[in-house]
């Protein structure tokens, strides 16, 4: 398949390669988030982050591709390290959304700025339009994965 594309470089391996590279850096700053945190819980925080009104643990599930028993696993972890709440769900009084505490919310958020500091020093010499161009790519890479996947 590789062959195929007309520029001639292997995009699974460099994708592969740059994600391995993203998730090594991101192991050495969780303590920045918490001391205990996992990659794994990450995943899962980031997740629940990403959803701002929150999010059921079903939902969170499905998003992530795990099976309920998983997802409930790395919510009881992430409860037990003080990294979210559940709170009533509005639409339906039986139901708990998954939100972060105040604390975790900030601390994600400087996490983030600093991942986002990084990338933009790995950015620098690129001009605007070349920026502009990965950003447009990565978009349509996401868009076809979500349909596919």
């Amino acid at each position: 398949m590789t062959s195929e594309l007309p520029t001639g470089l292997d995009v699974d391996f460099e994708l592969t390669r740059f994600i391995r590279r993203v998730r090594a850096r991101s192991m050495r700053h969780l303590g920045e988030i918490h001391p205990k945190l996992d990659y794994g819980m990450f995943t899962f925080l980031l997740a629940i982050c990403d959803a701002p009104d929150g999010i059921r643990g079903s939902e969170l599930a499905e998003e992530l591709g795990v099976h309920k028993s998983t997802a409930s696993r790395a919510v009881a972890s992430l409860e037990k390290l003080g990294l979210l709440t559940r709170m009533a769900d509005p639409d339906d009084g039986r139901a708990h959304l998954l939100v972060l505490t105040p604390s975790a919310q900030a601390d994600l958020e400087a996490y983030r700025s600093k991942s986002h500091e990084r990338l933009l020093a790995i950015l620098q010499d690129w001009t605007p339009a070349e920026v502009e161009t990965f950003a447009h790519s990565l978009t349509r890479l996401n868009e076809g994965a979500e349909r596919l996947f």
